[in-house]
């Protein structure tokens, strides 16, 4: 090719474009790169806005104006959003927008869903007597005289338009800019489908992944029901086995006036095992609506390890590491204060032959952390991915609820709890919570 601006002749290498009263225009070869670069750009993008701001860079150069705007409108509300702009300031991207009474071209566009010139419906000296004229040409310092428009159509519904004008001192649009805009319009409408349909399908797909997710989660309650009902009826059968036999030996020994103090303490021990199973099952299915107040972490823990202290033996040590000021931790002091008692426990469980328990924070600007450590025998990392399910225990007494309370309480704060563990090197619970702002009511 000896010229890329040349016409094409032949039938090979001409492209023509028949408008509605059989026009037809012969396309140079830049005009039909542009407008092929255009077509690939919607075949093989997705992303809209993308495509859009790509479509429209190429205009200036398939047609030459001075201003354009692609404009989006939603039939629901009248509302008219600019989703692309070329050279129009905020002033006159307003006027485009919301002065649709006054904007001649879009409502032609609009009544018709055909192109046009805004010279098609009012003459140059009409066009410069109107309101719309007479405010761009204040606002801008300049005559925004001719205009040129195309609606973008969606399945024959009018979804927006495009708008290009030129100042007066330019010439006026031509009937082969007007097709060449309706080309362009016609493959922005198509862009816009695409993007619809993909996002329908990405819908139905998440929905898909949505209800599985939910059949999975169903499956795994039945699951844990299942498990619970199984330890449920382990921990309480047992008690009341113990309880109904030593009612009847009690029945026996009163008859025969024999001391029965042993039995009525097993009795006693088993309504205790009993109460202590009911208690954890409703902690943990429990709502964990939060009664949010300012907490000095250091001070809860303080008080709590004086609690457990009283029940040790002299073999255990409970060391603390609670003198850093710590920021005030917006949370539920009940909730919080059972999460780490359960925790607490656990570890001085794991250290009953004699050791020691630590219990340390370390504070920073916008968190701090709370380590329990035990000197225990560890956990092994495949216990380690179990120990936090609901009902799981190593213990031959417990409900296996305790680390599952702990965990639930400590995430409905938005906190993280972490275990590091080696057997024989002792375990070590990690939980961090953020320092966070009190919610209007005081309730999370």
């Amino acid at each position: 090719m000896k010229s890329d601006n040349r016409k094409i002749k032949t039938s090979h290498e001409t492209a023509r474009v028949s408008g509605r009263e059989g026009f037809k225009s012969e396309l140079g070869v830049d005009e039909l790169d542009i407008l092929l670069n255009i077509s690939e750009t919607v075949t093989s993008n997705l992303d809209l806005d993308e495509i859009l701001h790509c479509v429209h860079a190429y205009l200036p150069k398939l047609i030459p104006h001075t201003k354009s705007g692609i404009f989006f409108y939603q039939e629901k509300t009248g509302r008219i959003t600019l989703q692309s702009n070329i050279g129009l300031s905020e002033r006159l991207a307003k006027l485009f927008t919301e002065n649709t009474e006054q904007n001649f071209l879009f409502k032609k566009l609009f009544e018709t869903k055909k192109s046009c010139r805004a010279t098609d419906i009012l003459t140059v000296e009409e066009i410069k007597k109107t309101l719309y004229f007479q405010s761009a040409l204040r606002r801008e310092g300049i005559g925004v005289l001719y205009g040129i428009g195309a609606p973008i159509i969606l399945d024959g519904n009018f979804i927006g338009t495009i708008q290009l004008t030129r100042p007066e001192s330019r010439r006026d649009f031509s009937l082969k800019d007007q097709r060449m805009l309706e080309l362009v319009a016609h493959q922005v409408g198509i862009a816009v489908k695409n993007a619809l349909t993909y996002e329908k399908g990405l819908k139905e797909k998440e929905h898909l992944i949505t209800v599985l997710e939910q059949k999975v989660k169903q499956a795994e309650r039945l699951a844990a029901l299942g498990r619970a009902a199984a330890i449920i009826a382990h921990e309480i059968k047992n008690p009341l086995t113990s309880i109904r036999l030593s009612l009847y030996s009690v029945e026996k020994k009163a008859a025969w006036r024999m001391d029965f103090n042993e039995d009525l303490n097993i009795v006693k021990e088993a309504v205790e095992r009993v109460s202590r199973t009911t208690e954890d099952l409703l902690h943990f299915s429990g709502n964990t609506t939060l009664l949010i107040k300012e907490i000095d972490i250091n001070e809860l823990l303080r008080d709590l390890v004086t609690e457990h202290k009283k029940h040790l033996s002299s073999q255990m040590i409970i060391e603390t590491s609670l003198h850093k000021p710590t920021p005030l931790v917006l949370a539920d002091h009940e909730k919080l204060k059972e999460a780490f008692s359960n925790l607490l426990s656990n570890a001085i469980a794991a250290t009953e032959s004699g050791g020691t328990v630590r219990v340390s924070t370390d504070p920073s600007f916008d968190r701090v952390v709370v380590t329990i450590e035990d000197w225990g025998d560890g956990i092994s990392p495949e216990i380690q991915q179990k120990i936090f399910d609901p009902f799981f225990t190593t213990k031959q007494s417990g409900t296996g609820l305790g680390l599952a309370i702990a965990k639930k309480n400590i995430e409905a704060h938005r906190g993280v709890i972490e275990v590091e563990s080696e057997p024989g090197w002792g375990t070590k619970f990690n939980i961090t919570l953020f320092v966070q702002h009190p919610g209007r009511n005081g309730v999370v």
